[in-house]
């Protein structure tokens, strides 16, 4: 059983990785409407023929075991009508190799960030605007900023329903907070107050440099909780020299900053964060992803600290989301996916797992399961994993790995000595010039 919970999470955390008012009703076993009635009118009932259904996850090299633990059994459990198959990303050459041979499938499972690079990139979005209509779907059932974010990619339309979602915590040794004598990280933080915790933790002391804090910089900057995008979303033109972008940037790049807290040798890497953190444990918290586990470790979570100008903002949601592509044949059968991936009986199943919150807009009747199947989260202040309000989102475009690139170029340069403004400067001409010479491709 430990097993089969860690596959969820694991799963899920990766399809996340590869870069929360009313609930809906549990679908009863896919043959009513797909919303609630709305001014009196019902929606077209879903037929129950057997039919194939194809997935197809935009993560590399998750097995079709772990796939059917995540989502394919229970899909199967509630609608045996549907013979669940699966298509294993190997590399970033599956796809179009797939194409090419003329191969479709029906649901792309993809995070909001990898979303342009997949879908549209290969033109396999489809709006899905008239099923939602057809079958009377409730849309005021989801978190809005998960259709918000849809909204954006489809020029007003919907590409796809979301399926769950992450978003950022702070997590914490507590052994090393004990060793120094130094009071735990607590909720409703500022990043102020983070800032001056991170310089008390940072020290030397018998040979071994401690670090205050570690923290994934580039995933952070995407759940910016100023919502600044980094690239418009229509020109492709970078907007990082905005001053509202200057202050996202500064405030994370600013820990660096602190005299044995910097990026070590000459280019930012994750694993320079992760490492001691997790693995050396040498440094006191780490800012990241919620799905974060520790193993071997005393540690706990607290909030994500907020904004002083912005006070219980936390930062964005980073939803995933089932997509029907334009090539499937068998699209009504996949919007019975979508509608049953998006009950609070599934939602139910994804939050157990600890690893992904729900994306119902009233969580409420769910925050008590939360976490409940990951032995890891046992006694953890688990609340905190997840924000109460999650940051307007800001759209993520296929070419936003060109900017993070060269912003990671800018924190080094700034770790070194070069003021913000410099740094932003020349990276943003670098990037703008990688993403001209890429759009005349």
């Amino acid at each position: 059983m430990r097993k089969r919970r860690a596959a969820i999470a694991s799963t899920l955390l990766l399809a996340v990785m590869a870069s929360g008012c009313s609930g809906g009703a549990p679908a009863d076993s896919g043959s009513k409407p797909a919303g609630d009635k709305a001014g009196g009118q019902t929606g077209a009932k879903f037929k129950n023929d057997p039919v194939d259904i194809t997935f197809y996850l935009t993560s590399n090299n998750i097995a079709e075991d772990k796939f059917m633990e995540t989502y394919g059994n229970k899909i199967k459990e509630k609608l045996p009508h549907i013979n669940v198959k699966y298509i294993m990303q190997k590399d970033s050459k599956t796809l179009p190799e797939l194409l090419t041979a003329g191969q479709s499938f029906d649901i792309m499972i993809s995070s909001v960030g990898l979303t342009q690079n997949f879908l549209t990139t290969y033109d396999l979005q489809y709006d899905i605007s008239d099923l939602i209509k057809k079958y009377n779907y409730d849309l005021g059932k989801l978190e809005p900023s998960t259709i918000e974010i849809q909204k954006g990619f489809a020029n007003g339309g919907i590409y796809g329903m979301p399926v769950s979602t992450t978003s950022g915590a702070l997590f914490y040794n507590k052994d090393l907070f004990d060793k120094f004598g130094v009071p735990y990280p607590k909720d409703g933080m500022t990043w102020d107050e983070l800032y001056e915790l991170a310089r008390k933790m940072t020290r030397n002391e018998g040979g071994v440099q401690y670090k205050g804090l570690t923290m994934s910089f580039q995933h952070l900057l995407l759940l910016d909780q100023n919502s600044v995008n980094p690239l418009d979303p229509k020109t492709f033109k970078t907007n990082i020299t905005s001053e509202e972008f200057k202050k996202s940037f500064e405030n994370l790049a600013r820990f660096f900053k602190i005299p044995g807290n910097e990026v070590p040798g000459t280019k930012y890497a994750l694993a320079t964060q992760t490492d001691p953190f997790l693995k050396n444990m040498t440094s006191a918290m780490y800012a990241s992803l919620s799905g974060t586990r520790p193993e071997g470790m005393n540690w706990d979570i607290a909030q994500l600290p907020f904004l002083k100008e912005k006070p219980g903002v936390g930062p964005q949601s980073y939803p995933t989301y089932f997509y029907i592509t334009q090539t499937s044949k068998n699209k009504d059968a996949a919007f019975q996916v979508l509608d049953y991936i998006t009950s609070e009986e599934f939602q139910r199943f994804i939050v157990r797992a600890g690893t992904a919150n729900t994306i119902l807009r009233d969580g409420s009747k769910l925050a008590a399961d939360l976490g409940v199947d990951d032995p890891k989260l046992k006694g953890k202040n688990i609340k905190s994993l997840f924000p109460q309000t999650y940051a307007s989102p800001t759209i993520k475009t296929k070419y936003q790995s060109f900017v993070e690139t060269e912003l990671f170029t800018a924190l080094m340069e700034y770790q070194k000595g070069t003021d913000a403004n410099t740094a932003l400067r020349s990276a943003a001409e670098r990037a703008d010039n990688k993403i001209q010479a890429e759009m005349k491709k």
